[in-house]
C-alpha cells in the first residue's frame, strides 16, 4: 500500500467515524428527548450515544446544537417529503399535513425543546436553517392553498407566518394530550381555522 493510499484509507475511516458518532448523537438526544427531557445534557446524551464526552464535543458544542441538529434533519425530511409529492393544490397541502402530524407522533418531544426568543420571520430573514426548511416544505403546499382559495400569492410569507403558529409542536401536541379531540378532528379544525385565518387576513388589507 502506497503512502497515498494509506492517507485515503485514513480519511475514509475518519469521515465513516464522523457521520457513525453524529448519528448516534441524533438518536440519543431523540430517545432522552422522549424519556427524561428534564435530564438533556451534553453529558447524557454522549452516554446514550455511548460516546465519550470529549468526543461529542468535538462535533457540538452544547446539547442545544444537539437538538437543533435532530430537529433539522426531521424538517428537512417534511420538505423532501413535499418535493417529492405529485398532488397540487388542498390535496398537496394535506398529504403534507398529515405527514406533519406523523413526524410529531414519533419526533414531538424533541421538537418542543427548541425555543427562540426570535420569532418566525425575524428567524427566516436571517437564514435560520430549520425555519429555511419548514418555509422550504410548506412554500409550495401553502401556495397552492392560496391559490385554491382565490388569495393573492404575494402574502405568502404572511400565510406561513400563519402557518407557522397554526400548526406549532407544542401546540399540537397539547391538543392532543388535553383535549378528548382525536388526531382526525385536531386537523380538520385546524385546516377550517388556517383557511379562515388566511381569508382573515386578506380581507383585512
Amino acid at each position: 500500500m502506497t503512502g497515498r493510499q494509506g492517507a485515503r484509507r485514513g480519511e475514509d475511516k475518519l469521515r465513516s467515524d464522523t457521520r457513525r458518532n453524529r448519528r448516534r448523537l441524533l438518536e440519543a438526544v431523540g430517545e432522552l428527548a422522549r424519556e427524561a427531557p428534564d435530564q438533556l445534557t451534553m453529558h447524557a446524551v454522549a452516554s446514550r450515544a455511548e460516546i465519550g464526552p470529549a468526543t461529542a464535543y468535538r462535533y457540538y458544542s452544547t446539547v442545544d446544537d444537539v437538538l437543533a441538529a435532530y430537529v433539522l434533519s426531521v424538517v428537512e425530511e417534511l420538505r423532501d417529503f413535499s418535493a417529492a409529492s405529485t398532488a397540487e393544490g388542498q390535496p398537496l397541502f394535506d398529504s403534507v399535513v398529515d405527514k406533519w402530524m406523523d413526524l410529531l407522533d414519533e419526533y414531538g418531544p424533541a421538537l418542543v425543546q427548541i425555543r427562540s426568543r426570535q420569532g418566525y420571520l425575524k428567524r427566516l430573514h436571517n437564514g435560520n436553517e430549520i425555519i429555511v426548511a419548514m418555509r422550504d416544505a410548506w412554500a409550495r403546499p401553502v401556495r397552492g392553498l392560496l391559490d385554491d382559495l382565490g388569495l393573492p400569492d404575494d402574502m405568502l410569507e404572511y400565510a406561513l407566518f400563519l402557518n407557522n403558529i397554526m400548526y406549532d409542536p407544542r401546540e399540537i401536541q397539547d391538543l392532543l394530550r388535553e383535549t378528548g379531540l382525536s388526531r382526525r378532528e385536531i386537523v380538520i379544525r385546524l385546516a377550517e381555522a388556517y383557511r379562515g385565518a388566511l381569508r382573515g387576513w386578506a380581507r383585512a388589507g
